[in-house]
């Protein structure tokens, strides 16, 4: 596992936050699927990390995504790719995602995350 974080923030939830998960493209190839209910454990500006019972077999396929969040108050869209998959206890998945963020989205997600703190719903490691 190869991490490219170069943000100094993650922002730990401290339950996880339900929220969905939409596959938009499979090794190149574009898909409409379901959405999918996932938690989502951190979050950063430049990524995240959910958990599922879902196996995406991302290990074995590049996995374009976009998690719905309802963070705070506002309806986020995170547009961004599966890094890596990793199997836990009782066959819950982690992975993790790298996010593509327009500067905007970034600025919205730092007023939630704002938010999120003062309500003492997240921690900063």
């Amino acid at each position: 596992m190869t991490t490219r974080r170069s943000e100094p923030f993650r922002y730990t939830m401290t339950t996880p936050l339900p929220c969905w998960f939409e596959i938009r493209e499979i090794n190149g190839l574009p898909v409409h699927s379901k959405l999918a209910e996932v938690e989502l454990l951190d979050i950063s500006k430049s990524g995240c990390r959910v958990q599922s019972k879902l196996d995406f077999r991302a290990s074995n396929n590049q996995i374009q995504a976009t998690v719905h969040a309802r963070l705070y108050e506002e309806l986020h869209l995170f547009p961004g790719s599966i890094r890596w998959q990793k199997e836990c206890e009782d066959s819950v998945f982690h992975y993790g995602l790298s996010l593509e963020l327009t500067e905007e989205m970034k600025e919205r997600l730092n007023v939630e995350l704002r938010s999120l703190a003062a309500a003492r719903r997240i921690v900063v490691l």
